[in-house]
């Protein structure tokens, strides 16, 4: 019914844009437009020219017009310029989707990053609840919304992260293939380390260096060099108020629409950051010779990402959503009472009202609502450990029998 009533206010939305679009007035546009665009600018010329503002403006508008066909420029012009921030072997993914008409396009896109997404749910919750849980996920509605990549990137972290026991270098593979979102894997190598999971880090670093060499071959080096320069370029628009802050859900954009000063905020971003590395180490430290707990280490190492990272958005929290489904299977399999669940639902469904709640009131609850549940797993993790210690601990009754005399052995 959450799925339903997802797919139907979307859908009314969609439609109110194209009206909105008939009228004259400016259209409904969404994240996947520059995408759009991105497609139809590097089919026509070199492909380094996504890192150049006025290139980028240009084919935005151009992607608006596809959108909506018959507009008038100044409706194209509310399309705004949004820069194009992912590294070149993005690019590689996104070259086909103007092939298509825009609506079918985005459609696609959503359809074909789903799939991960989804396999990644089903790994983890093994039975009918899978499916129902993942496209009612309060993350996975922003995402449709947008038009965004969340799917891809929580569907390849999250299924590498799944099959890291069982299937290594699979593993490795899908998560170095989510390196087309940097900054996501922030964390990862050091849980891959600390875990001891080697082939699985070799595979995915082997992986990011041939997805890298794709891309040179395809575009040659010009787009990586507008790569990094653009990204200092953007790391620079923080201290000029570039950004909203109100879909941004880390812990410096809650410091910063508290009042704090950027200097500040960007302290506590530090100090959590600084905090996040720690936890992860130890988790997957402690977790390394306990195969028990490897879903709760995976569901840390989801949770603590947003909160590690200075950018992350509503729609980048699809990587909650695994987290959220390792724990949910935690608390059935071993047990939980009631106010756990409660801890456990009432973040996760209070990150649909993020983005209303900084509108109407200025604060920020999206990183609160991900360190409350990053706090159940971690007791979760540590109650977990204590369980196994106990059992370990315990004699051994069933290999501790009574000698049985020789006449009974015998009869």
């Amino acid at each position: 019914m959450v799925a339903v009533a997802y797919a139907a206010f979307i859908g009314s939305t969609l439609v109110d844009g194209y009206r909105a679009a008939a009228r004259g007035d400016v259209p409904l546009y969404t994240d996947y437009t520059p995408t759009y665009a991105a497609s139809m600018l590097v089919q026509e010329i070199p492909a380094e020219n996504l890192y150049r503002p006025r290139f980028v403006a240009e084919a935005g508008r151009r992607a608006a017009v596809a959108a909506y066909p018959g507009i008038n420029s100044e409706q194209a012009r509310g399309v705004g310029f949004a820069p194009w921030m992912y590294p070149p072997t993005f690019i590689l993914l996104v070259l086909p989707l103007a092939y298509l008409p825009y609506l079918a396009s985005w459609l696609a896109w959503l359809a074909a990053t789903a799939v991960p997404f989804l396999a990644a749910i089903r790994t983890i919750i093994r039975g009918p609840a899978a499916l129902p849980f993942a496209l009612s996920a309060p993350p996975v509605f922003f995402n449709v919304m947008y038009g965004q990549n969340g799917f891809l990137t929580a569907g390849l972290i999250g299924l590498g992260l799944a099959r890291l026991r069982d299937r290594p270098l699979w593993a490795g593979i899908l998560i170095g293939l989510a390196s087309v979102k940097p900054h996501l894997g922030i964390l990862i190598p050091l849980a891959l380390i600390a875990g001891g999971y080697w082939r699985a880090f070799a595979a995915a670093t082997l992986t990011v260096i041939a997805t890298i060499v794709a891309s040179l071959v395809a575009f040659g080096d010009d787009p990586w060099f507008g790569f990094i320069g653009a990204t200092l370029f953007h790391l620079d628009g923080f201290g000029a108020g570039a950004y909203n802050f109100v879909p941004m859900t880390t812990v410096l954009a809650t410091a910063r629409m508290a009042g704090s000063s950027m200097e500040s905020a960007w302290a506590v971003q530090y100090a959590a950051s600084a905090a996040m590395v720690a936890i992860t180490g130890w988790v997957w430290w402690r977790g390394r010779r306990h195969p028990a707990t490897h879903g709760l280490q995976c569901a840390v190492l989801c949770l603590a990402t947003p909160l590690a990272l200075p950018m992350i958005y509503l729609y980048d929290l699809v990587l909650v959503v695994p987290a959220v489904a390792w724990l949910w299977v935690d608390l059935r399999r071993r047990g939980a009472r009631h106010v756990e669940f409660a801890v456990l639902g009432l973040p996760f469904a209070a990150l649909l009202a993020v983005k209303w709640v900084a509108t109407t009131f200025g604060i920020q609850i999206g990183a609160a609502c991900v360190a409350v549940l990053l706090s159940l797993a971690l007791n979760r993790f540590r109650h977990a450990l204590n369980d196994q210690a106990d059992t370990t601990a315990l004699p051994d009754v069933a290999t501790r029998r009574e000698p049985v005399p020789a006449a009974i052995a015998t009869q």
